[in-house]
């Protein structure tokens, strides 16, 4: 039980960690594509981009036209927001991987601690077992 539990603490970790690292990764090719201005017809461009047809069988238009409006308001205040982004760039990253240090902190603490109760729970069975044999 304690293998899995390990094993467990070692796979979320992984994945903690990809996720962590494209993120940094995404962060950086933003900086480097855009710098400190996005496109100012970023919305426009969004608008442009045609619905998949086979999207269009599954979900209804009504629905993916709310969302692409949706995603274009969101693209359009980002696009007020990039100067801020662009001077805070330089620490984005460090916050990024200190935000993952903190999560697998928290995740080796639980993973302690349920090695801790599986060998609290363990050890009395395994007691009482050897004390019936006798």
């Amino acid at each position: 039980m304690k293998t899995i539990i390990w094993s467990l603490f070692i796979l979320i970790l992984a994945v903690w960690t990809g996720m962590t690292l494209l993120t940094v990764h995404l962060v950086d090719w933003i900086a480097q594509s855009f710098g400190a201005t996005l496109p100012n017809d970023l919305g426009a461009v969004l608008n442009t981009i045609p619905v998949p047809p086979l999207l269009a069988l599954w979900i209804d238009a009504a629905w993916i036209q709310s969302i692409h409006a949706g995603l274009v308001a969101f693209i359009e205040a980002l696009t007020q927001t990039v100067p801020y982004f662009a001077s805070a760039i330089d620490w984005l990253s460090p916050l990024i991987w200190a935000i993952w240090a903190l999560g697998a902190i928290a995740l080796l603490i639980l993973t302690i601690v349920g090695h801790w109760l599986v060998g609290s729970l363990l050890t009395p069975s395994r007691t009482n077992q050897r004390s019936e044999a006798s």
